[in-house]
C-alpha cells in the first residue's frame, strides 16, 4: 500500500495544491457568491479531469469509474449550491 501512494505521490500533491488553491480563492472572494460558486464548478471540473487523467494513465479507466468522478464531482456541487444560495 505505501509503495503504491509513493509511486502517485506527484498526482496527489498536484490534486491536493490545485483544491488548496481553489479554496483559498473561495474564501478570498467571500462576498462574491456568484463567483464562488464558479471556482467550485472549475474545481470540481478539475479534480474530475485530472482524477480521470490518472486512471487513463494507470490503464485503470473504465466508464464506472468516470461515471463515479462524474457523479463525485456533481454530488459536490449541489452540496456547495445548497451552502452557497
Amino acid at each position: 500500500m505505501k509503495k503504491k501512494f509513493l509511486k502517485h505521490i506527484r498526482y496527489y500533491i498536484a490534486l491536493l495544491v490545485m483544491q488548496v488553491i481553489g479554496f483559498f480563492v473561495i474564501l478570498s472572494f467571500s462576498g462574491n457568491h456568484d463567483f464562488q460558486i464558479i471556482i467550485i464548478i472549475i474545481s470540481t471540473i478539475g479534480y474530475v479531469t485530472w482524477a480521470i487523467f490518472h486512471q487513463y494513465l494507470e490503464h485503470n479507466l473504465t466508464s464506472k469509474i468516470v461515471i463515479e468522478y462524474v457523479l463525485f464531482g456533481a454530488f459536490g456541487i449541489a452540496v456547495s449550491l445548497i451552502f452557497f444560495k
